[in-house]
């Protein structure tokens, strides 16, 4: 999150103070094994939405994720099918041989590179349009962010395709706040803590539908 680097030191104790649970696994993700969100088959969310995305997931749910990694391997084994959208080549590649070692039979990844850099005609490219013409229980905003209005033009059209009672996950909110004033969600809640591989606090919005 921004400030300078003794306000996010701040923050980050001010974190772990409140939440003194998130410490072993802050320690443990973060200093100890230098593993990756893949290699603990987690979303790179904060601990306070991983935590209350697992108590709210079900065995009959469809997801959709712009976005792979760890989080596809989260998904996959707490719901029916994971629907990932990938840009990164050399990503897509580490995320299919995990899902493919581990066996995943629900997972369909797909990779539609595009160029964050030069991002014009995003707005009509097939990484924004890859999600199938079907209702989803949960979608994901999160991948490249090398141009910064790549997940709130993806939040906006993913909106048509969450089913009532649904979700939306946009990770870093905090670098979107424009998303929370304008949506079509019926509340969204901020799950701001530290999180896996992180150096620091973070914030994973929720919206609900």
């Amino acid at each position: 999150m921004k400030g300078s680097i003794p306000a996010k030191i701040g923050r980050l104790v001010a974190n772990l103070a409140l939440n003194p649970h998130y410490v072993p696994r802050t320690l443990r993700h973060n200093l100890i094994n230098g593993a990756t969100p893949l290699d603990l088959e987690l979303p790179w969310f904060s601990y306070a939405a991983i935590d209350f995305l697992s108590k709210q997931l079900r065995a009959d749910m469809e997801v959709c994720e712009y976005g792979s990694g760890g989080s596809t391997i989260f998904f996959a084994k707490r719901t029916r099918k994971v629907f990932s959208i990938e840009d990164n080549e050399k990503w897509f590649g580490l995320v299919s041989e995990r899902v493919k070692q581990l066996g995943l039979q629900n997972v369909e990844l797909k990779l539609f590179p595009f160029d964050f850099k030069n991002p014009t005609g995003f707005e009509k490219s097939d990484y924004l349009h890859a999600i199938p013409n079907r209702k989803f229980d949960v979608i994901v905003i999160d991948g490249s962010e090398e141009w910064n209005q790549v997940r709130p033009i993806c939040f906006e059209h993913a909106e048509k395709f969450i089913n009532p009672g649904g979700l939306i996950a946009v990770d870093d909110s905090w670098r979107y706040p424009a998303l929370r004033a304008k949506n079509r969600a019926k509340r969204h809640q901020v799950f701001e803590s530290v999180g896996p591989c992180r150096p620091g606090v973070t914030s994973t919005d929720i919206f609900f539908y």
